[in-house]
């Protein structure tokens, strides 16, 4: 089953996003690295801009299960373990690993 980000599993507060990038020590930085550029201007309009940039990457983490699927399925494919996965595109067509669509309707 896959899990998706839950966009309420995290507050849009830098405290909040900053407890849940704690999964992710490469987003904190970067993460910490925006914010204190932001703040060294005294822009909230930055600040703000940085509480949206990387407010998803927060909920990703804080959403329980998404980010061990995301790592499971990339090391699925560095190893070339690509059976069964299915991959939709933006409107829902499902493709194998190969880029073949998969069509219930048709027979292959």
């Amino acid at each position: 089953m896959a899990h998706e980000v839950d966009p309420h599993s995290c507050e849009r507060t830098p405290e909040a996003i900053r407890a849940a990038l704690q999964r992710r020590p490469d987003w904190l930085q970067g993460f910490e690295q925006d914010w204190l550029s932001a703040a060294a201007d005294f822009d909230q309009s930055a600040l703000d801009a940085v509480t949206d940039k990387w407010f998803p990457f927060a909920c990703a983490c804080a959403t329980p299960g998404y980010l061990d699927e995301v790592e499971h399925t990339v090391k699925r494919m560095t190893e070339d373990d690509t059976e069964g996965m299915v991959f939709r595109d933006a409107d829902g067509n499902a493709y194998d690993a190969e880029n073949r669509r998969i069509d219930a309707g048709r027979s292959g």
